[in-house]
Parts: structure tokens; C-alpha cells; sequence
């Protein structure tokens, strides 16, 4: 049996998002460990999300371990380039541990991760529940992986070899419970600890900047309310009382949202919870909503994206002003803070979309989020982009919602600093700050807070970057 050491990217200048979660655990590592645990393997988990690029922390973790292999988990792809770097740097310094990677973009984008010059052994393509153990028992044997599901690596040839994709679809409740050791951390709104959970996977809608189809399709698969509420009790007993639900959109099954809540009222599991979830799912079920507050739901993150009929063609959404505002006002009559994610520059929009999205935006949103419309490496938009030569860049790096990346009659300079002007306005204005600083609501405010921190840790990232990014890693 190995000993796997698994970890994730590092903190980069463009991560404001772990500004603003900074509760949440790496389930995805969480649920391999637990894959690899039921078939014996020694498991570390290592979560680096906070963390400069080879850490002293994380670099006495990995030679304490001592582990036979070191497994990267990449799902955004502008982390691609610094853990690459840091994998690179360590597979010299250790040249006996084996190195593989998995997530969306070792899986849409495996040219990045493997060729003469690249650290990696092998790629654990799309849900790696059912295949990373039979992968890493190649991996240790040294032999060839084309008869194991779900692979990719380097070939003798020069080229990329795929095995065959592995077409069972992963049933949830048939995998063991996530490896939860060693990695919560402390509840932000109650006295206890925060954890992440997934009640589902899969998404029926079609956004055309959203990947999660093309990764675990577009027919949503669910875990039973009994597999859930099992779940729940394990992390109540572990002392968790914060729940994120990571679904990507939760209650498209409104049924099985219906009786998890009840089952958590009957069980009074008195466990605060987020969820993301859809405007139109919202205002479609209030007594959805009113039951998910007794439950304990306290934040809600809405993908409005835009509040004109162009922004919401170009996003493929199907919301409308209409649905935007009332998800909005019922999420607020019930005492739920609404965090409103929205999109800047989605194709065939204009300069007054774009301020009827944040104008609206900030009057319809507790925490208002918004970001550049970015077609995500295996988002249809986005092939459809490549195939045509429509992207202004398809450097991984370029692709941290910051950069304006489609080719059309927008020139990307002027787009990027709108856009980054706008945001400087949200932050200099009053109303901002005053949530900031007195909004009586403390999830309001302290999320506003930590909007400001990674604002911040943004702007003086980019100016540090090269100097503080080119040093970690010598």
C-alpha cells in the first residue's frame, strides 16, 4: 500500500473568493482520500488554499509524510501555471515520488500537465472516485495504463495517451464517507467548526460560461436525504455546526430539498448551512425557501448574472429582472443574506447592460459579486471560441475573471479597466462601506468585510506578484 499525500493550489493574488469562503474544506481531496483509504492506502491531506506557494508548513508536511506519491487537485485553470511550477521544483527535489493530477482542467486541458518537461506521471480524468485507486496500482507497478479507466500520461512516442473514459456514472451513495481528518476549520457564524458537502452532482441547464455539464453531465445524479443526513451527523458529532453545500445548483430536485429540510428540522440538527442555488429555483418555491430557513440556512449564493434581456442571452441562464428581484426580496423577507453573483461583458451585451447589471446588481445583492465574463475551459462557449479563433488569449493565467478574453468589437484594454472602474466605484461608495463597517446583520457584514480584504489582497497581489511569486519558488 502508498502513502498519498494530496493537496491543492496555492493562494495567488486573484483568489478573492477564498477571501470571502475562507471556512471552506477541500471536499474534493476529502473524497479521494476517503476512495483511497477503503482500499488501504495511507492518506494525507494538505489543504494549501491559504498558503504562499511552497510553504514552510507545507513543505515539512510533505517530508514528514514521506509519501509515495503526491496527487494535485486543479479545477480553476489560472492555478495551473503555480502548481505545475511547485510540482516541477518538487519532483526535482524528490525524484522517487510519483506525481498525478486531476480536476476539470488536467481533464479538459491535459496538454498543460503532460510532455517532456512536465512533473506529472499521470492525469485521473472527470469524477476520480471510481478509477484513482486502480490508477495509482499502475502507477506503483510502473506499467502501462491503457487497460485502466479514466487515465492519461505522456507517451514514448511524444504523445498523450488516453485510456478509456470511464462511462459508469458515479453513484453517490456508494462511496465511503470523506476523509474529514485534519482539515476543518472554525465556524465563522456559530461556536463550532465549518465543513463542505455535496448532496449532488450533474446540472440539467446549459449557462454558456459554466463547465459543470461537460464534467459530470448534464443529467443530475443525488445522494439520498439518508446518505445526506448521515453525513450531517457524522460532522455534528465531529463538533461542525456550519455546513456549505457545494452543490453547484442546489434543489433542481425541489422534492428531495424539501424532505432533507424536514429531516433536518425533525432531527434538530440545528446546523447553519449555505447553498447556491438559482434565482428562477427561488421564486418558483417559496415554501421551499421558508422551510430551508427553518432548517438553518442562513446565506444564499444566486447566480443573477444580469438584469437585461442581452446579458441573460449571452449568459444562457433563463432568469429575467423579474425572477432576479423576486428571489431577492423573498430571500430578504425571510432573514437570508444574499450573496448575488453577476457577469460583465457576456457576448452581444452593451456598455448599458453592463451598468444595469451593477447598478441593479448592488441594489439586489447583500454581498455583490461581480466578475468578467470568462468562457471556462470546457464550457461549450468556450471549444466554440477556440475551434473560431475568438479568444484574445488562452493563457491559463488569463483566465481569472479579471481579464476580458472574447474577440468581438470590444476592445479588451478599455472593458478591463471599465470593469475594474466599477468596482473601485462599488467599494468607494457609501452604502458599501456602511455594510462594512455597521450593517446590522453580522453575515452581512462580516462578508462585506472579507469583500474589502479580497479586493485588497487583489490589488496589492498584482502589483507584488512577479517579486513575491518569482521568490517563493526559488
Amino acid at each position: 500500500m502508498a502513502r498519498i499525500f494530496l493537496t491543492n493550489s496555492p493562494l495567488l493574488s486573484f483568489h478573492t473568493l477564498q477571501a470571502l469562503f475562507p471556512n471552506g474544506t477541500p471536499l474534493n481531496l476529502q473524497i479521494i482520500a476517503g476512495a483511497l483509504e477503503k482500499e488501504g492506502h495511507e492518506v494525507k491531506i494538505f489543504d494549501s488554499q491559504s498558503l504562499s506557494p511552497l510553504h514552510k508548513d507545507f513543505l515539512f508536511a510533505l517530508e514528514s509524510f514521506k509519501p509515495d506519491i503526491v496527487g494535485f487537485s486543479n479545477s480553476e485553470i489560472p492555478n495551473t501555471g503555480v502548481i505545475i511550477s511547485v510540482a516541477s521544483i518538487l519532483k526535482k527535489k524528490y525524484p522517487q515520488i510519483k506525481f498525478m493530477a486531476g480536476g476539470q482542467i488536467p481533464t479538459f486541458k491535459s496538454e498543460l500537465f503532460l510532455g517532456r518537461d512536465k512533473p506529472f506521471d499521470v492525469l485521473v480524468l472527470y469524477e476520480a472516485e471510481t478509477t484513482v485507486a486502480a490508477i495509482v496500482k499502475v502507477l506503483l507497478q510502473g506499467s502501462s495504463f491503457e487497460n485502466t479507466p479514466g487515465a492519461a500520461w505522456f507517451g514514448a512516442d511524444g504523445a498523450i495517451k488516453y485510456s478509456k473514459k470511464n462511462e459508469a456514472a458515479c453513484i453517490l451513495d456508494s462511496f465511503p464517507l470523506p476523509s474529514w481528518k485534519e482539515s476543518f476549520k472554525k465556524a465563522s457564524f456559530s461556536k463550532g467548526l465549518a465543513a463542505t458537502l455535496e448532496t449532488s452532482r450533474g446540472c440539467p441547464y446549459h449557462c454558456s460560461f459554466c463547465s459543470i455539464p461537460a464534467f459530470y453531465g448534464s443529467k443530475p445524479r443525488y445522494k439520498s436525504v439518508k446518505r445526506i443526513l448521515q453525513e450531517l451527523k457524522t460532522l455534528k458529532s465531529l463538533g461542525v455546526t456550519e455546513v456549505y453545500f457545494i452543490d453547484d445548483s442546489f434543489a433542481t430536485k425541489t422534492e428531495a430539498a424539501r424532505e432533507l429540510f424536514e429531516e433536518m428540522i425533525r432531527e434538530k440538527l440545528n446546523m447553519n448551512f449555505l447553498i447556491q442555488i438559482r434565482a428562477d429555483i427561488i421564486s418558483s418555491n417559496p415554501k421551499l425557501i421558508e422551510l430551508a430557513k427553518k432548517a438553518g440556512m442562513f446565506i444564499a449564493v444566486v447566480g443573477f448574472e444580469g438584469y437585461t434581456s442581452k446579458v441573460q442571452d449571452g449568459a444562457k441562464k433563463g432568469n429575467s429582472d423579474k425572477i432576479n428581484i423576486e428571489a431577492s426580496k423573498l430571500l430578504r423577507s425571510l432573514g437570508i443574506a444574499v450573496f448575488g453573483t453577476h457577469v460583465f461583458g457576456p457576448p452581444k451585451s452593451g456598455w448599458l447592460d453592463n451598468w444595469i447589471t451593477f447598478r441593479k446588481g448592488r441594489q439586489n445583492s447583500d454581498i455583490f459579486r461581480m466578475t468578467i465574463f470568462t468562457p471556462l475551459p470546457g464550457s461549450k462557449i468556450y471549444f466554440e471560441l477556440l475551434k473560431n479563433k475568438g479568444l484574445n488569449s488562452n493563457k491559463s493565467e488569463d483566465f481569472y475573471e479579471g481579464k476580458y478574453l472574447i474577440k468581438d468589437n470590444h476592445k479588451p484594454l478599455l472593458m478591463q479597466l471599465a470593469y475594474f472602474g466599477l468596482l473601485v466605484l462599488h467599494y468607494i461608495c457609501p452604502g458599501t462601506i456602511l455594510k462594512a463597517i455597521s450593517h446590522p446583520n453580522r453575515i452581512i457584514r462580516v462578508f462585506n468585510q472579507r469583500a474589502y480584504k479580497g479586493a485588497f489582497r487583489f490589488v496589492f497581489g498584482k502589483i507584488l506578484s512577479a517579486l513575491s511569486f518569482n521568490g517563493a519558488l526559488k
